[in-house]
């Protein structure tokens, strides 16, 4: 049986306080297996106990409760950052739970910005142009909702997935539309058609004039059940009615003309080569435009 040397009586204080010392360094150094020069995840929604636990499974803390009692110091319990960490080299518990509760990825970002109108394929493109290494492309195409993908000027890191891109452009999305709630319910319209009307007016036209006034003739034809016979959908061309799901991912402005038209006697427009929007309001009209501003 192990037994503590024979020491002065006066002396076991510091003694104990050495070997308390010695257990604590232990307990609070990075452990052997550490993942240098790795990426260790933090999952979203993950609690401190659960996300303590994942991080010892990870081999990034040697013991959970001192990284938990980092975490409640440093005044983060509520608010660690879930994302993809990268690990240059061993750190103790409390500088991952300040890493962690501050967000410091140490990942490198690409700056991708989106463009107004750009559908879920052409934004998978920009991924292949710019070499994220762990994009799934095929993936991102068949799961990214056309329509609800926010078109922004994106820090992505270059481990960015087709899931948690999809995640990141969503997420911005309900931020940007959430102060407009108020009006889509005033509208009387769901949202999902108030997207697809905005990713029409994206494609047609340039200017929030124009925009709110092919809001309001596309609204009117639509409320009639005539064809919408817009061209950057030729499916709405011959039939009534919205097509069933957004062309594109339309911009706030393409959003806020779709709850905002203007009312006009219009019931046709074309875009002339003089790169102007022609507005007409019988179809004999509309033709004698397109003489004019097409042929």
């Amino acid at each position: 049986m192990f037994q503590l040397p024979n020491f002065p009586t006066s002396k076991l204080p510091i003694v104990f306080g050495i070997i308390l010392f010695v257990l604590l360094a232990w307990a609070v150094a990075p452990p052997s297996s550490f993942p240098i020069k790795s990426i260790i995840t933090v999952p979203v929604g993950s609690g401190l106990y659960a996300l303590s636990e994942n991080l010892e499974e990870q081999g990034v803390i040697r013991s959970p409760f001192w990284f938990r009692t980092a975490a409640i110091m440093l005044g983060g319990e509520r608010g660690m950052k879930a994302g993809q960490y990268y690990m240059s080299r061993p750190q103790n518990p409390f500088v991952i739970a300040w890493r962690i509760l501050h967000g410091r990825y140490e990942i490198k970002t690409v700056k991708l910005t989106i463009p107004e109108g750009f559908t879920v394929e052409k934004i998978s493109a920009l991924f292949d142009e710019k070499n994220f290494p762990y994009f799934d492309n095929t993936l991102f195409e068949k799961a990214a909702p056309e329509g609800f993908l926010f078109p922004d000027t994106y820090f992505m890191p270059v481990t960015a997935t087709a899931s948690s891109t999809e995640k990141i452009m969503r997420d911005n999305f309900i931020r940007k539309i959430f102060p407009l709630m108020p009006e889509v319910e005033l509208s009387k319209k769901t949202l999902e058609d108030i997207i697809t009307m905005a990713s029409l007016i994206e494609g047609e036209t340039n200017n929030q004039t124009d925009r709110e006034i092919v809001s309001g003739v596309l609204w009117k034809r639509l409320k009639l059940g005539m064809p919408l016979q817009v061209d950057v959908e030729m499916k709405t061309y011959e039939f009534p009615g919205l097509p069933a799901n957004p062309i594109n991912n339309p911009g706030i402005l393409s959003i806020k003309a779709a709850l905002t038209p203007t009312t006009t006697p219009y019931f046709y427009y074309l875009t002339g080569k003089d790169g102007k929007m022609h507005y007409a309001k019988t179809f004999d009209e509309h033709i004698i435009n397109k003489q004019k501003y097409i042929n």
